[in-house]
């Protein structure tokens, strides 16, 4: 289940000029700013803008901002202007930007040892494939002779990635193997068509 929604915080507080328009107080109102933010299971997403009220410190009377006299509203105006929201109103996109940033790396560094693996291919190695026709399947490289990959072709495709594991069974590959060369599998990392190489 998604828990989300939005809080609103507390920024800053400044007395107000002028007197309390219940009890007529003088120099007892104050002014306050909150921040409020989106959040995701209470995590700070992003800042949704800030809101404002008068409160008297005599009477205890809270105003909201719409309520507020024309000189009030401004001063609170000019208050919102100088608030920033705190960093912390942002943490859930610095999360996410952080797992973004991380997730690009790993996809770098796959890539980078996939390239290594096709450039040197070893018997038992399991490629997993992106079909022609959108399905996914496995390669198992049975043996390398020179220039020429000597594949086992799986004779089994899904419609899901993560079903690829309960394929990977020696009764599912083809007895006859199939004969790639370097450059062919050079090819198909490039084309994302080898998504992914298994080394035992």
């Amino acid at each position: 289940m998604l828990i989300y929604g939005y809080k609103t915080t507390h920024l800053v507080t400044k007395p107000a000029a002028g007197s309390c328009p219940v009890c007529a107080t003088c120099g007892a109102l104050q002014l306050s700013v909150f921040g409020r933010y989106a959040h995701i299971y209470w995590i700070p997403l992003v800042p949704l803008g800030k809101g404002g009220q008068s409160a008297c410190s005599n009477c205890q009377q809270v105003v909201p901002a719409k309520q507020l006299s024309p000189q009030l509203k401004q001063e609170l105006q000019e208050l919102k202007s100088q608030v920033r929201a705190p960093w912390w109103h942002f943490a859930g996109l610095a999360l996410l930007a952080v797992g973004l940033g991380l997730a690009l790396i790993g996809r770098s560094n796959q890539h980078t040892e996939n390239l290594s693996f096709i450039q040197q291919p070893r018997a038992g190695d399991v490629y997993r494939i992106r079909t022609k026709d959108g399905n996914y399947s496995l390669l198992k490289v049975q043996g390398v002779s020179g220039n020429t990959v000597r594949l086992l072709r799986n004779n089994y495709e899904t419609s899901k990635v993560t079903s690829l594991e309960g394929l990977n069974k020696p009764i599912r590959f083809a007895r006859e193997p199939m004969e790639l060369t370097l450059l062919d599998l050079q090819i198909m990392v490039e084309k994302d068509e080898i998504m992914d190489i298994e080394r035992p």
